[in-house]
């Protein structure tokens, strides 16, 4: 019995997105850097300004402009991405020096709010190349760089005075100079996958993760609501988890080859028992609540970004990625304003009112996490190539379709595939050179077909479907 639901848990966590790190491309670190970079360029003006306007805080206000940005992105026309993110880049790097040495006053406010805006437009543009172009570790390798940079936001900059300095002045200017080489390198790269998004998006998962997203940043959102006081968040702790959280994605989708819900779930338990340690006043509760907390805002930053992305790249439908440009909006423009109306009635910091929050969208999640398996999960999602497709071994896999079918198998796709190539004699290494994933990811699926047919070696499968063998299935 307990086999049978360890069985069934390991199922319902089972990744079929075929991560490896051998599937970087080098030639495509321009998209690769691009998204990091704008959201770091974005960041690094963040709290650059501490001045009050119509009753709002400056960065409450850039939130509303950033999110203008992207609302912008959603009526561009695809032909113009390219274009408008030079563009803005442009502007964002005029834009930047006077930031840095006209005084406090509305005049710098003005230009600050303004910058925001095109970083918007910026990441918008970022985000549709991030979408469209790169592949699923590519992906979750560019959101592993932008979490880099918070942990070291919370470990290193908060600390030092100096590099705070640094970061609003001649640092802001050479990674704003990096920032430009990517943008106008990504500008003369090749893009195809950009051009394949005739669809329309009905039947995708994109509404459902949209909602998804929503619910993160609500859940983000009690990071500013119970202050980054050093009285209420450890920032050095919240750093660690931050930069941990890295690493416990790789282990958890590279290592162990769990889907990207396994990482959600736990971003949902580490948030709760991060802020549920907060109530209590006590400099242990203090550490372990902030390290949790950031261990689980990392992990739902990077697998929110991923699971969007990649559910808007499965749709082929530029639509969608305009949807998700103006969730974006509604975000940061009316989530936000929302919570900066509701903050100012209650007295902050409220970690109880945090928590209450956040326990209630995390209940919500956790109940409905069997329809996000079927929304999002029950499908691959490779980037690899399909047997199916290629008309060679189209009678092989028939034939081991009817064999899963006759034997109540219950083979994912992927196990049907490798099946039939091993039944025609063919080695793993080929296997993963043919279908454009990793040796270690055949290896894996063999693994699990071997242990679906009761056997332990390649010669044990030939002797059980003897009458399937190399030269049956293979002609």
């Amino acid at each position: 019995m307990k086999s049978k639901i360890s069985t069934a848990i390991a199922g319902f966590f089972q990744a079929r997105d075929e991560l490896s790190i051998r599937n970087i491309r080098r030639e495509l670190w321009p998209i690769l850097l691009i998204f990091p970079f704008t959201v770091i360029m974005g960041d690094l003006r963040y709290f650059d300004l501490k001045i009050q306007a119509t009753g709002l805080e400056s960065y409450e206000l850039m939130l509303f402009s950033l999110g203008l940005g992207w609302l912008f992105s959603a009526w561009m026309p695809k032909r113009l991405l390219i274009p408008s993110l030079c563009i803005a880049a442009v502007i964002s790097a005029i834009l930047l020096p006077f930031q840095i040495f006209m005084p406090d006053g509305m005049g710098r406010l003005s230009l600050f709010l303004a910058f925001q805006f095109f970083n918007g437009l910026c990441a918008a543009c970022a985000f549709g190349l991030f979408c469209f172009e790169l592949n699923n570790v590519e992906r979750l390798f560019g959101m592993a760089l932008i979490q880099l940079y918070y942990g070291f936001y919370y470990t290193v900059w908060r600390a030092f005075p100096a590099v705070q300095a640094a970061g609003k002045t001649w640092a802001a200017a050479v990674i704003m100079a990096l920032y430009l080489v990517v943008v106008f390198a990504c500008a003369k790269c090749r893009y195809e996958n950009l051009l394949d998004t005739a669809g329309d998006g009905k039947g995708s998962a994109v509404p459902f993760v949209v909602g998804l997203d929503m619910v993160y940043y609500m859940i983000m959102c009690m990071i500013n609501y119970i202050e980054w006081a050093e009285s209420s968040v450890s920032s050095l702790a919240f750093g660690l988890g931050s930069f941990i959280s890295v690493a416990l994605v790789i282990v958890i989708q590279l290592l162990n080859n769990r889907n990207a819900m396994f990482s959600w779930l736990l971003f949902l338990v580490l948030s709760l028992l991060g802020l549920s340690a907060l109530l209590y006043d006590s400099p242990v509760t203090l550490v372990s609540g902030s390290f949790a907390y950031g261990l689980g805002d990392g992990l739902g930053y990077i697998i929110i970004y991923y699971i969007c992305a990649t559910a808007i790249k499965r749709s082929k439908s530029y639509k969608m990625f305009r949807l998700y440009c103006v969730m974006f909006f509604v975000q940061y423009f009316v989530i936000s304003g929302a919570f900066s109306v509701l903050f100012n009635f209650v007295e902050a910091p409220n970690k109880v009112v945090a928590f209450v929050v956040v326990l209630v969208l995390c209940s919500a999640c956790l109940l409905l996490m069997p329809l996000m398996q079927r929304k999002l999960f029950d499908i691959d999602w490779t980037d690899g190539l399909y047997l199916r497709d290629m008309a060679e071994y189209s009678n092989s896999l028939s034939e081991v379709e009817t064999i899963d079918a006759n034997d109540n198998l219950y083979l994912t796709s992927r196990e049907q595939e490798v099946f039939t190539m091993l039944l025609t004699g063919i080695a793993p290494k080929e296997i993963a050179y043919t279908l454009k994933i990793s040796y270690d990811t055949v290896l894996y699926h063999q693994k699990k077909l071997y242990r679906k047919l009761g056997i332990q070696s390649r010669a044990e499968l030939f002797s059980k479907y003897s009458s399937n063998s190399a030269s049956d299935i293979g002609s």
